[in-house]
């Protein structure tokens, strides 16, 4: 059985993968922003090695993702959803979910359907 770290190691580094490659950077390219090597960014991607705080603090900027992306796989919009979702009030918060649900109800493509399950999930922890 794998250790929790390198399980969020992979996961960390297919997420890093994933924003390389919709960037079309090589893992030469990658390595160069970054100031390391192209190994050394096959390493972090197979989640042998993990990212660097001042590695992940430039990917960041240069790529424009964030950190709960990296860390987390949290995409901008859902951090975004929620840091407006903590300053509800407790009506306004249980409104928008009930919203969220209904429109899940009518959403029929599973494609769909987990990005809001997703995002309800997150938001019913909050409230």
């Amino acid at each position: 059985m794998q250790s929790k770290d390198h399980v969020y190691s992979k996961s960390i580094g297919k997420r890093i993968r994933s924003i390389r490659m919709m960037n079309n950077l090589t893992q030469d390219n990658l390595g160069d922003i970054l100031g390391i090597s192209a190994q050394a960014v096959y390493k972090i991607e197979s989640g042998e090695n993990m990212i660097t705080v001042t590695s992940l603090i430039i990917l960041c900027e240069e790529l424009d993702v964030t950190p709960d992306y990296i860390l987390f796989g949290i995409k901008k919009s859902e951090r975004e959803l929620e840091l407006s979702f903590e300053t509800m009030e407790g009506n306004e918060k249980l409104h928008l979910l009930f919203r969220l649900l209904l429109y899940m109800s009518k959403v029929e493509n599973e494609k769909y359907r987990e990005p809001l399950e997703n995002i309800i999930d997150l938001l019913d922890k909050k409230v």
